[in-house]
């Protein structure tokens, strides 16, 4: 095989992995949306502040299965861009994409959407577990777990959003290849 048939087929298998780790986290998100969603109308129903923690954790563990498939896309587009789509005879996907992101009224991904709805369930949740705390044995504890797990996860999918937004993977890439020296494991001490 010629080294453009090596390349074609590392940009057919890069691309397919970046739409099955896209595809797995719009799944585990809306599947942890949903399970967050029926948890929670469980929880109001039986008016107990106990069952909207796992609301909370649904949440949080959608979230971060989500958040782990985007950034996989980004560090597969970012190596695509940076190594592959150089040459005009590969495709430019990803090039073209990063192009279009900064036309004004072009709509990228819904990080921030995902995010917001997140913590909108949370928040939620928060608030029915005060509002039955009361109606419970231990609600006060239950409410006030419920309120600092809910608090540190709205505050680290902030952050952690933020961070994956502003994280350049191209420019990480270029930084490995720019050192211009290859490892192959771990270097040994030699003993003399």
């Amino acid at each position: 095989m010629a080294a453009s048939d090596w390349d074609h087929l590392e940009y057919q298998a890069l691309m397919a992995r970046g739409r099955d780790a896209e595809r797995t986290a719009l799944v585990c998100w809306t599947a942890s949306g949903l399970a967050g969603a029926v948890l929670l109308s469980w929880g109001i129903a039986a008016k107990s502040a106990s069952l909207m923690l796992p609301v909370i954790f649904a949440v949080a563990f959608g979230f971060y299965a989500a958040i782990h498939g985007r950034q996989q896309v980004r560090l597969i587009a970012g190596y695509v861009k940076e190594f592959m789509e150089g040459s005009s005879s590969n495709g430019q996907w990803f090039t073209r994409l990063s192009q279009l992101e900064v036309v004004p009224g072009f709509n990228p991904s819904g990080d921030w959407a995902t995010a917001v709805l997140g913590n909108l369930l949370v928040l939620t949740a928060i608030v029915f577990s005060w509002i039955y705390a009361s109606g419970t044995a231990r609600g006060d504890l239950m409410a006030g777990i419920a309120t600092g797990l809910g608090l540190v996860f709205c505050f680290h999918s902030i952050t952690e959003t933020t961070r994956m937004r502003q994280t350049n993977a191209g420019a990480l890439w270029r930084q490995i290849a720019s050192n211009n020296e290859e490892r192959r494991g771990p270097r040994l001490a030699t003993r003399g």
